[in-house]
């Protein structure tokens, strides 16, 4: 009987391929203005989901607290934010969970009814036409991306925190961004 073993080389290249598509999304997302827009047209030309970006709301969802890099990217004052945690699909597939922190105050009383719906948060926000300023991307290292039965692999590949400012630089909101490991499985 031969048993032949999968080599180093076919698990390395398996996690080589999944580190640059973790490269070339994270990319992706860093050049969109709204990242729903961008995980929509790579989940339509991965193949994975189509259709519409959409929110579930996290019921109940408590605030975390910002660690200090967060509270110093929106302007050093976290007083009167409002908290939201949901999980973002495209056309039904889930694949990003995210925190949002933001300002009701600066936003229309439009815009904060959307906030309660299935609506993400930079399309409720459009109108604002707000930028996204990127205070940290975290992607996974490589022992996390060899060749692993869905149970063992990591529920996260890619990690943004952003602020989105208006044009004169007011922070509206500071976004948490986790990037599940479905989208390059």
């Amino acid at each position: 009987m031969v048993v032949v073993a999968k080599s180093d080389a076919v698990v390395d290249t398996a996690a080589a391929k999944r580190r640059r598509a973790i490269e070339v999304l994270s990319d992706r997302i860093l050049a969109s203005r709204l990242a729903t827009v961008a995980l929509q047209g790579w989940c339509r030309e991965c193949g994975l989901a189509d259709g519409p970006p959409s929110v579930r709301l996290a019921a109940g969802a408590s605030p975390e607290p910002l660690d200090a890099d967060s509270l110093r990217a929106l302007g050093g004052d976290a007083a009167g934010t409002a908290f939201r945690r949901v999980e973002i699909r495209i056309g039904g597939l889930a694949v990003a969970d995210a925190h949002n922190w933001y300002f009701p105050d600066r936003l229309t009383a439009e815009m904060r009814e959307r906030l309660t719906t299935d609506c993400p948060f930079g399309e409720a926000v459009e109108a604002l036409q707000p930028r996204r300023r990127t205070v940290l991307v975290r992607r996974a290292g490589p022992e996390v991306l060899v060749d692993a039965p869905p149970a063992a692999r990591p529920a996260h590949v890619l990690e943004h925190r952003a602020v989105m400012e208006l044009a004169d630089g007011t922070p509206i909101a500071l976004v948490h961004e986790r990037f599940r490991a479905v989208l390059v499985w």
